[in-house]
């Protein structure tokens, strides 16, 4: 397995309370240039999104991940709208449960979004490479890239102005 020993240590430090010192297209430019063909291709396949059919062993782990974080969401979601959730997931860990629980009920929906996207970005912490310059690596930093990335694109100005035109557009049906 290839080492990308220049390339892991000239990245800069992430963390969910800073944008990132790096965009994910730039990073991805970057080991174009450096990775080997399969490497990058591999590369690629680490999305935020769900990835059906993943084949390497992080994305199945990460796969496996969002899998169990959406279960226990639709469980939460629907205890909110007072619906019956017996059967609905069976994940069995309390500690991902109650922080959801805690995002999904006691924080104003951006805050919950937010709290997503840190136990998302703390999974990807626990998930340490055992080689920290290899891909596989590079495949966790791109998945926190596009996490930070999204917790960054939430604008609350942008927010409003969108509640407003959607509010004043069902206003209009009603007039």
């Amino acid at each position: 397995m290839a080492k990308y020993y220049y390339l892991i240590s000239s990245l800069p430090m992430l963390s969910l309370e800073n944008e990132p010192a790096i965009s994910y297209q730039d990073f991805l430019a970057r080991c174009r240039e450096q990775l080997s063909d399969s490497d990058f291709k591999e590369l690629e396949k680490a999305v935020f999104s769900k990835t059906d059919g993943a084949r390497h062993p992080l994305m199945r782990r990460w796969e496996h991940y969002i899998n169990d974080v959406n279960s226990i969401l639709k469980d939460e979601r629907s205890r909110k709208l007072g619906w019956e959730t017996e059967g609905f997931s069976n994940v069995d860990n309390p500690a991902l449960r109650d922080r959801i629980h805690r995002a999904s009920f006691s924080m104003n929906p951006l805050e919950g979004e937010k709290e997503i996207l840190a136990i998302y970005f703390d999974f990807l912490d626990s998930c340490g490479s055992s080689d920290p310059f290899d891909v596989e690596a590079l495949m966790i930093y791109a998945l926190k890239i596009q996490i930070i990335e999204r917790m960054n694109a939430f604008d609350m100005e942008k927010g409003r102005r969108e509640f407003r035109r959607l509010f004043s557009s069902i206003q209009k049906q009603f007039e």
